[in-house]
């Protein structure tokens, strides 16, 4: 899991500034407005020590820790103050009285107290520690989880919040201080003195933060964090799904595809484009930092044949592989779930235990493994499935995978068959044919066949017994009807887009005959789903982002050492070292020499020969021919109405292909990377007042 936003290394701001960004980060997206207030903890700081939401008390006073919990356990003004709904993020689940000061407001009329001194306890006994915690009443009785439309805080986090209580709640501690050390490791790390960490967190956060493009990844290369969040955000939508018409709901979006959805023409890849694109959206609704993974099914193929042979005497269909990320399992959370539930003998719960944390491709074979007879007791069974879908949003209940083995194997594609799809140079060919010749294309033909791969067939299936939810005949990814309420559809789909992408690079100005055509139900053209650039995204196997210090001029680059997946290592097809929002300084041009893993290197470091250097950068500036401020950094953003072209001396983005040095240092047994940069004059001297930048990246494609 990426490092909670408390342990973020030599941050310049007091611990008051980094609890404010650290809910501000947890709440990103979420629309609660808590009694009118907004995010409260960002109030003036006297305000936030004394607010009260309907009843509770934030900060627990300094003068005698309470915080309007009554002994009973009930809040003294919930009769009046009502509860809220997990569902509305924060919102009364009834229309709420007009609230009296007493119960929602601040009481304003009254001094509050200076920060105190330490208090242990103070935090624990706080209202906002609590809600955190999902403590009562935050645990769904009245109120739901703080915050409320967004991402619960690491344990971390939330311990550095309580800490903070308990020392009274400085507003400055020890900023000075801090300040100091922090401009003198500022000018360390650009002279190259000292290593530059990755960014703490998704670097999609830091994308969404910049207004730059987000990426979608390989599930197999998704960190612990990314994975949360994409659980996190699917298990909301889920939790909408019985209003029928609320378009916030994961079922309202998987119906759309029984609906709308384009097979067998040229409009396959647009259509399913769009349909991604505004699927995707409505997850950033919820949390910015999230996209959509894709699975490389042609990568796996190693894998399905080893799930096909071990699978061949205990599951002759239901005998494929997904990935990990969408396997089910139970942990120690869900097993005391199943037994506080009372519906899963003792038995059977022992069973369970002697596989907990083990990664099962179906619920089926999770049943034979545990020595579990699926169907002797129905509620039982019940009661299993749906803790296996709580445990895992990702994890689908209609999905069986596998099939035939000669069957399978028959087409089952290869990378090199993916690579020989992506050389046809016929759009038709390759994305289903034009609107008077229809047919299937190459990639949708491969698309048909992972379908019915994931999906698979029931192996409980009774015939004899009325068809329903509980005894259907194929997995959901075998009918196009429902497929897209099994979560492993938009990987799959999100994996045949990322094909197209990478088809649009090889064949550019290339694409279907109808493209002022709409897409229903949206007012999206063909057109207009002809770059995924356009729409804000690009596909990704991993990315690991260094941010930097875009006030100081660095001369030398240093970051610090990063582990890759042994997935990324072994099975890239591109990597790639990005510098990110160069600006153009007031002077001549200027070089930047590319190292991997060579700390050391100056502007005296060889270059031929050296199995470390990635290659060069050129900037071509000059001297500001305007008065004061001409030459400044121009804003990232524009007024409305401002229809001006590209702002002059706007930053620039820098790529330099490392394929070659990675792959030769990873021969060499290299699994951590760290990017050095050497900045240099014209005349080979070193440059000290030339890059500034925003970030560097190392960026890996498949």
């Amino acid at each position: 899991m990426s490092n909670p936003i408390s342990q973020e290394p030599d941050q310049a701001m007091t611990r008051y500034a980094k609890v404010r960004a650290i809910l501000d980060a947890a709440s990103a997206g979420s629309t609660a407005n808590y009694a009118g207030y907004g995010r409260f903890w960002n109030l003036p700081l006297q305000q936030f020590l004394t607010l009260e939401l309907f009843g509770v008390r934030m900060i627990a006073p300094a003068d005698g820790i309470g915080d309007g919990i009554s002994a009973s356990g009930a809040t003294n003004t919930a009769a009046t103050c009502g509860s809220v709904s997990q569902s509305t993020g924060g919102c009364p689940s009834k229309p709420a009285p007009v609230l009296e000061k007493s119960c929602c407001h601040a009481p304003t009329e009254i001094n509050p107290a200076p920060a105190a001194g330490k208090i242990p306890g103070r935090g624990a006994a706080s209202g906002l520690i609590r809600g955190l915690r999902g403590e009562f009443p935050f645990d769904g009785s009245q109120f739901s989880r703080l915050p409320w439309g967004g991402l619960a805080l690491a344990a971390a986090d939330i311990n550095f919040i309580e800490q903070w209580i308990d020392d009274g709640c400085p507003e400055n501690d020890d900023a000075a201080g801090k300040s100091e050390a922090h401009a003198n490791l500022r000018a360390a790390r650009a002279r190259g003195d000292a290593e530059h960490p990755p960014f703490a967190g998704p670097s999609n956060v830091y994308h969404y933060q910049a207004g730059t493009l987000r990426a979608r990844k390989n599930i197999h290369c998704l960190t612990d964090e990314e994975l949360r969040r994409f659980r996190a955000v699917l298990a909301k939508m889920k939790s909408l799904d019985n209003h029928f018409l609320d378009d916030r709901s994961f079922a309202y979006w998987a119906r759309m595809h029984a609906t709308s959805c384009q097979h067998g023409w040229e409009e396959f890849l647009t259509w399913h484009r769009a349909y991604l694109y505004f699927f995707e959206k409505q997850l950033q609704d919820i949390d910015p930092s999230v996209t959509l993974p894709y699975w490389d099914w042609a990568a796996d193929r190693e894998n399905v044949e080893k799930a096909l042979e071990d699978m061949k005497s205990t599951a002759p269909l239901d005998n494929g592989f997904v990935p990990e990320a969408y396997c089910c399992w139970v942990d120690q959370a869900a097993l005391a779930n199943l037994r506080q539930g009372g519906l899963v003998s003792e038995s059977a719960l022992q069973q369970l235990e002697k596989i907990q944390d083990k990664f099962y491709c179906s619920g089926n074979r999770l049943f034979i493994a545990a020595d579990i007879k699926y169907g002797e007791n129905p509620a039982s069974d019940r009661a299993i499935l749906n803790q296996l879908a709580a445990t895992n949003p990702l994890w689908h209940e209609q999905r069986w995978p596998g099939g035939n083995k000669d069957l399978i194997f028959e087409s089952y594609p290869t990378p090199e068959d993916v690579e020989r799809i992506l050389q046809l140079d016929n759009f038709f060919q390759f994305g289903s044919g034009p609107s008077d010749n229809h047919f299937f294309g190459a990639v949708e033909q491969l698309h048909n066949l992972i379908h019915n791969f994931s999906g698979g067939d029931n192996p409980n299936y009774n015939a004899s017994l009325p068809a329903g939810r509980d005894n259907v005949p194929t997995g959901d990814m075998v009918n196009a009807g429902v497929t897209a309420f099994d979560p492993i559809f938009w990987a799959h789909h999100s994996n045949v887009d990322r094909l197209w992408a990478e088809w649009q690079k090889l064949h550019p100005n290339v694409g279907p005959d109808n493209p002022n055509a709409v897409l229903p139900p949206w007012r999206t053209t063909v057109a207009q789903t002809y770059s995924t650039h356009a729409l804000g995204y690009e596909y990704a196997k991993a990315v690991t982002l260094f941010p930097a210090d875009n006030s100081l001029p660095i001369k030398r680059f240093h970051s610090e050492p990063k582990q890759l997946h042994p997935r990324v290592i072994a099975g890239h097809r591109k990597a790639e070292i990005r510098l990110h929002k160069v600006q153009y300084p007031a002077r001549v041009g200027y070089h930047i020499r590319v190292f991997l893993n060579q700390p050391d290197a100056n502007e005296k470091t060889a270059t031929r020969g050296n199995a470390n250097y990635v290659g060069i950068l050129h900037m071509f500036s000059g001297d500001c021919i305007g008065g004061p401020g001409h030459c400044d950094v121009p804003p990232d953003t524009r007024p409305r109405f401002d229809h001006r072209g590209r702002a002059h001396k706007a930053p620039v983005n820098f790529r330099l292909d490392a394929t070659a040095t990675v792959r030769a240092l990873a021969e060499q047994g290299a699994t951590d990377f760290q990017v050095n940069l050497v900045v240099l004059n014209t005349n080979g001297s070193a440059a000290h007042d030339a890059l500034i930048l925003d970030a560097v990246s190392l960026n890996f494609q498949d």
